[in-house]
C-alpha cells in the first residue's frame, strides 16, 4: 500500500508522484486517510500512478479529493473509497 503524505501541494508533487511510481507497479491500493492539506496538484500525481496502473484502488478519501475528482470528471477513473469506508 502507498500512502500518501499530510500535504500535497505544487511544492512536493512531483517528489510524491515520483516515490510512488517506483512503488506504483507492485502496489495496488493507496492510502489517502493522511490527506490533510492538498490542492489540485493530488489530481495529478494520482492520474501519474493511474497510467501506470490503472487499476489503483484509493482508500480513505477526504471530501475534498472526492469533490475535486468530480470536478475534473475523473470520478469514474479513480476508484475512491470515502474515509469511512
Amino acid at each position: 500500500m502507498i500512502s500518501l503524505p499530510s500535504i500535497v501541494n505544487h511544492q512536493n508533487a512531483l517528489a510524491v508522484r515520483d516515490q510512488g511510481l517506483a512503488k506504483i507497479t507492485t502496489e495496488g491500493i493507496v492510502d489517502a486517510s493522511h490527506l490533510e492539506e492538498f490542492d489540485s496538484s493530488i489530481i495529478a500525481v494520482l492520474l501519474a500512478w493511474n497510467r501506470i496502473n490503472p487499476q489503483l484502488a484509493i482508500q480513505g478519501a477526504p471530501e475534498k479529493l472526492q469533490v475535486l475528482s468530480k470536478v475534473y470528471g475523473l470520478e469514474e477513473v479513480f476508484q475512491l473509497k470515502k474515509a469511512n469506508e
